[in-house]
């Protein structure tokens, strides 16, 4: 099983925070782009609950972390995000604001690309395990112990419950292989 993507120190905080700005091909903060740039906001607030949750555990972290937990719920309902603290790496991507459904015990790697009505849910207890540069098209629920490997592309509305090697491209109820990634049939091709 795939460890949690933690952020552990300051300086990762701030890394993970630039990994977000870069995935929405922005190059710096700047005031009131939170209303300009929605769920770009919210992953900065993710992130901070994160780094407080993990990090600053005196009083003072607490009570930070209480009120920013407090924000990031308000937050998560207005734009229909249901995306937990410690399950998505660096560089999210969330391309629009809706129905985003993420199980607490879902694992994802980092610069995954995730459209609007996605569930990533549990099956006998058990939650998707995701690769780096993942893309989870509109409408797409994964479930149940699957593995998705890195660079794996998913359809839209597609219905994956069982686990898939890296740079494959899926679609279908359920979901099956339609198609391979250029780069990776170039590794298949050329192992050395």
């Amino acid at each position: 099983m795939r460890d949690a993507p933690v952020i552990s120190s300051r300086e990762e905080f701030l890394a993970w925070r630039r990994a977000d700005l870069e995935g929405a091909g922005l190059i710096r903060w700047r005031f009131g782009m939170s209303v300009r740039h929605p769920t770009l906001h919210f992953l900065r607030v993710l992130r901070r609950v994160e780094y407080l949750k993990n990090c600053c555990h005196g009083p003072v972290g607490r009570v930070a972390y209480l009120i920013v937990a407090t924000y990031f719920r308000f937050l998560s309902i207005y734009l229909g995000f249901t995306i937990p603290p410690n399950t998505c790496g660096p560089g999210l991507r969330l391309n629009h604001w809706g129905t985003i459904v993420i199980s607490p015990e879902a694992r994802i790697g980092a610069r995954a690309r995730i459209n609007i009505c996605v569930n990533i849910g549990i099956k006998d207890g058990r939650a998707p395990q995701l690769g780096d540069n993942v893309y989870i098209g509109p409408g797409a629920k994964l479930f149940g112990r699957i593995r998705l490997g890195d660079g794996v592309r998913v359809g839209a509305n597609a219905v994956v419950t069982k686990s898939f090697p890296e740079g494959v491209i899926l679609a279908g109820i359920p979901a099956k292989v339609i198609g391979q990634r250029p780069s990776a049939k170039r590794k298949e091709e050329d192992p050395a």
